[in-house]
């Protein structure tokens, strides 16, 4: 964005409103009293945030007001859930759905149709990317990717332990061998220096995930990728629309789950990628090895039946256009609880995420003095006693789950950071239809529970 010389508190936007580092800014200016405005809704992801952009900038107001207006209270509820799914989407949203199901439902046009490539277009257009290629699921995203990257039966690919089971069964499911890798601190993701003392003759690629939604040091992992020859494919179903995803990466992989960021009425995801060749392959392996374009017609031995239904996709077009509302919402009370903690951050009681560019605030988590017994004491402290719900992302890391392949794959893994992590994180509520208020009882529950005499 550049400050306009007409106006020094009005901000014009950047083509598109709805990535990260656009939403930060916006955040930014709406706290600082600075209107900002777009040159026009050219991507559909922007449509509805442009559109309340452009409203407010034409009745002028107090800023405050603007805010309010997009943070709803809910009726009455006697407690502040981590995630109520009555509140996955807005009123408006769930309307825009049921008309897109009902023009389906109409033609019949359930599997395949018109909507799959519009929608794909679509994503291309809100990654950045030169292609996407959409998907029945996130993880069918992730082995369709892997996939198309080279990864064979037998291959190693370098993950970390401290994200969705997905992501290592994606690995799994090509036949391929999970190495776990350590991350960084405090962001826990995964650690380039650590990703090359783990590279072996086997390691064919790397897969990063972009944790809660902040973007892992894709720069550092590109380095050692380049170093050992190895492929990149990110697991960004947690970073959709976040500044930089793809830019260091052979292909990324989305969701579009509901409780993701952008989610939709049922599972979908899909791989976006710059490249042409890497794209089609993907066509290929998620669509029964046909070749594209020819069905019933194979040119790969084996394919899976994990294309997107033209219902879905249909769907995400309707709803696509609410994207950077929702994450305007999701930057702004990240900003808010980052502010509202520091007195509690300073003072080394807990450790808040940096409200920064590159994150898409799909979870805000902070880590807690002491380790994982004072974060199951503050846990249950904010529940009994505040009625407000948190979670633990992910509450078993991978080398901790007691499968039958543990010990043959992840006995000898030596994880210290990503250990230390865990004991400590706890996730508070954070999604597109909290309400300021609700915010505001998780903020003065933290306080009750750690400052008593507050």
């Amino acid at each position: 964005m550049t400050v306009s010389t007409a106006d020094p508190t009005t901000t014009t936007g950047s083509a598109l409103l709805s990535d990260s580092g656009s939403l930060h800014r916006v955040v930014e200016d709406l706290a600082g009293g600075v209107r900002t405005t777009h040159p026009g809704p050219d991507a559909l992801a922007d449509q509805e945030l442009a559109s309340a952009l452009s409203s407010w900038n034409s009745a002028p107001g107090d800023p405050d007001l603007f805010v309010a207006s997009l943070f709803p209270e809910p009726a009455q509820v006697s407690h502040v859930p981590f995630l109520p799914k009555e509140r996955l989407l807005s009123p408006r949203e769930k309307s825009a759905a049921a008309e897109a199901f009902a023009r389906v439902l109409e033609s019949c046009e359930f599997t395949s149709g018109s909507a799959v490539t519009a929608f794909e277009d679509a994503v291309a257009d809100l990654s950045g990317m030169n292609c996407a290629v959409a998907t029945g699921s996130g993880t069918d995203a992730l082995v369709i990717a892997l996939r198309a990257v080279g990864v064979e039966p037998g291959d190693e690919v370098i993950l970390p332990a401290n994200s969705f089971a997905a992501t290592e069964n994606a690995v799994f499911a090509c036949g391929a061998v999970p190495v776990l890798a350590d991350v960084t601190t405090p962001d826990g993701n995964l650690d380039p220096v650590s990703v090359a003392e783990h590279v072996t003759p086997r390691t064919v690629a790397v897969l990063p995930v972009h944790l809660y939604g902040k973007l892992a040091d894709m720069a550092g992992l590109r380095a050692v990728a380049d170093r050992y020859a190895l492929r990149i494919v990110e697991d960004a179903c947690q970073a959709i629309g976040v500044s930089g995803v793809g830019r260091y990466s052979d292909a990324a992989a989305l969701s579009f789950n509901p409780y993701k960021n952008v989610g939709l009425c049922g599972k979908a995801g899909a791989v976006v990628t710059d490249s042409a060749e890497i794209a089609e392959r993907c066509r290929v392996a998620g669509y029964h090895g046909f070749e594209p374009g020819r069905k019933n017609l194979k040119c790969e031995a084996f394919g899976l039946n994990a294309r997107i239904d033209n219902t879905m996709a249909a769907i995400g077009l309707a709803l696509l256009p609410f994207t950077g509302l929702r994450g305007l919402r999701r930057t702004y009370l990240a900003r808010r609880y980052v502010e509202a903690l520091r007195p509690l951050a300073e003072e080394g009681v807990l450790e808040t995420p940096a409200f920064a560019p590159d994150h898409s605030w799909h979870l805000f988590p902070v880590l807690v003095d002491g380790g994982a017994p004072a974060r199951d004491a503050l846990r249950d402290e904010l529940a009994l006693r505040s009625r407000v719900e948190t979670d633990v992302y992910y509450p078993v890391l991978t080398h901790r789950q007691q499968t039958p392949v543990r010990e043959r794959f992840f006995g000898h893994a030596r994880l210290p950071r990503t250990e230390w992590l865990h004991d400590r994180v706890l996730h508070l509520p954070l999604h597109a239809g909290l309400s300021l208020g609700e915010q505001d009882r998780v903020v003065d529950a933290l306080y009750a529970a750690t400052r008593p005499g507050r």
